[in-house]
């Protein structure tokens, strides 16, 4: 199925170049290994625009309509002992995690700013709802440094403290990097998305919905 809808995608983008007209982002079944920018930040003519950017092919822009994002069983980790963690969830339980180091058995996830000129720039990013079924799992983006403590860029858990509806400090134009995507149980979740320009003309995206399926 999947190399079906690349074959379609790629015959997409030939004819549409041959004809002289923009190519729109092409569908896909389900993705659950390899380099994506799920949120990347496309600025042109004036609009700004979310979809999903891969790197196999490369430049291969995604709709996330359409598109499942799925994170199998072995994405299971155990969330640490300590207070720093307590937002993700509570100590000893399990979540499924999108990895911020490259993992060949698991999505390599990031967000991509690379095409927001920087007069347009910084980009802010909300997460405008998170729905799940089973209803009730949480998510939530945070980064880690060297010394393994989590940064969270965007938090759906309403417990005191933890909800971040929208990324502290917004995002760099012209940038690239990549977070833990994390997931508090299995099930399919519908994450909401919206990105403004701060720059600028003060550009507003649509609400974009991406799948995913945890577990």
């Amino acid at each position: 199925m999947r190399l079906v809808h690349r074959m379609m995608a790629v015959v997409a983008a030939t004819t549409a170049t041959v004809l002289g007209i923009a190519a729109t982002p092409a569908a896909a079944a389900t993705v659950e290994t390899g380099h994506l920018d799920v949120l990347d930040v496309d600025y042109a003519d004036g609009a700004l625009t979310l979809d999903i950017k891969t790197y196999s092919p490369a430049n291969d822009d995604l709709s996330p309509a359409g598109t499942i994002l799925r994170l199998p069983a072995v994405s299971a980790v155990t969330v640490p002992s300590g207070s720093a963690w307590a937002c993700l969830g509570a100590s000893g339980s399990t979540v499924h995690v999108a990895p911020q180091a490259e993992n060949p058995d698991l999505l390599w996830a990031g967000w991509n700013t690379e095409d927001v000129p920087a007069t347009q720039g910084p980009v802010k990013m909300e997460l405008v709802g998170v729905s799940s079924v089973p209803a009730g799992g949480r998510f939530a983006i945070y980064t880690t440094n060297a010394f393994g403590a989590p940064t969270y860029r965007l938090n759906s858990n309403s417990a005191n403290g933890c909800p971040i509806s929208t990324w502290p400090g917004n995002i760099s134009a012209g940038s690239h990097a990549h977070g833990n995507w994390a997931f508090s149980a299995p099930g399919t979740y519908t994450l909401s998305f919206r990105a403004t320009t701060q720059g600028g003309s003060g550009v507003a995206s649509p609400t974009v919905n991406y799948t995913f399926q945890v577990g």
